[in-house]
């Protein structure tokens, strides 16, 4: 058994996993209990997932180019939400956003293709070698915003560099498992709370029930797919599910909100 694929994996699904169900929470204080339209949200968000899961079959390369730069700036989003507003508030939150996916892309690219080339069902495939090109693109990102703020920047691009450092040291699956647990699902938990105020019995209960729900769905489907080993399909699934769930997760979470808050 490959533990150094394992139990990443684990972490991800058991803790990072449990931030995404938690949207079912957000859409009860937004539609402020209202079971049709919760009942409406739950339909559209599994019918959202289940149609990029299905592309995802047909147009991999297309999906997993879309899942990189929507999970970048969902991330990214999320960590400069904190941060004063400014004209390049969009990059400031891609430099972020897409620190764990690039620095693992450039330093440690044999590693990161091989775990695409499952994610395509692409053995031949070389998409991190040709990704390697945007780490210019990003370095150049971030070299912009400090000398445009130097002073405001100082303690995000440490943040930065001191995030970028543990990706190079890390493999990166055990890089992008620390940052999404421990980093972003925490970020996210902590912003729950905020919006939440406080977590009732049903709460707690229906976040339970979800994280056990998807984590269980994952594992038949990886039973299902079992094809070179139970890693390499657990993490199969557990990608491509996470791309599928990082859609209508970006639209409750990210846009929603800012559609809602738009006066037109």
């Amino acid at each position: 058994m490959k533990w150094e694929l394992l139990i990443p994996l684990l972490f991800i699904l058991f803790i990072g996993i449990p931030h995404g169900a938690s949207d079912i929470l957000i859409a009860r204080r937004r539609f402020k209990n209202s079971w049709l339209k919760i009942l409406f949200f739950i339909i559209g968000y599994l019918f959202v997932a289940i149609i990029f899961t299905t592309a995802w079959f047909f147009y991999p390369i297309l999906c997993l180019g879309l899942f990189l730069f929507i999970s970048g700036l969902h991330f990214g989003l999320l960590d400069t939400i904190k941060m004063p507003t400014s004209s390049l508030t969009l990059i400031q939150a891609l430099i972020y956003g897409l620190t764990p996916i690039i620095i693992p892309i450039v330093f440690h690219t044999r590693e990161v293709n091989e775990i695409f080339k499952l994610l395509l069902f692409d053995e031949n495939s070389d998409i991190a070698y040709q990704m390697q090109h945007s780490f210019l693109v990003w370095l150049l990102g971030l070299i912009i915003f400090f000398v445009k703020y130097p002073e405001s920047s100082q303690r995000q691009v440490l943040e930065i560099i001191t995030l970028a450092t543990l990706l190079v040291t890390l493999p990166p699956l055990w890089g992008f498992a620390f940052y999404f647990c421990f980093v972003h699902s925490i970020r996210h938990f902590l912003n729950l709370r905020k919006e939440l105020n406080n977590l009732e019995t049903f709460d707690v209960i229906a976040l339970f029930m979800t994280s056990i729900a998807t984590i269980a769905l994952v594992a038949l489907a990886s039973f299902l797919l079992e094809g070179k080993g139970m890693e390499e399909s657990l993490l199969k699934v557990t990608f491509i599910g996470l791309a599928a769930l990082t859609v209508p997760h970006m639209l409750l979470v990210d846009l929603y909100p800012r559609i809602r808050n738009t006066s037109f």
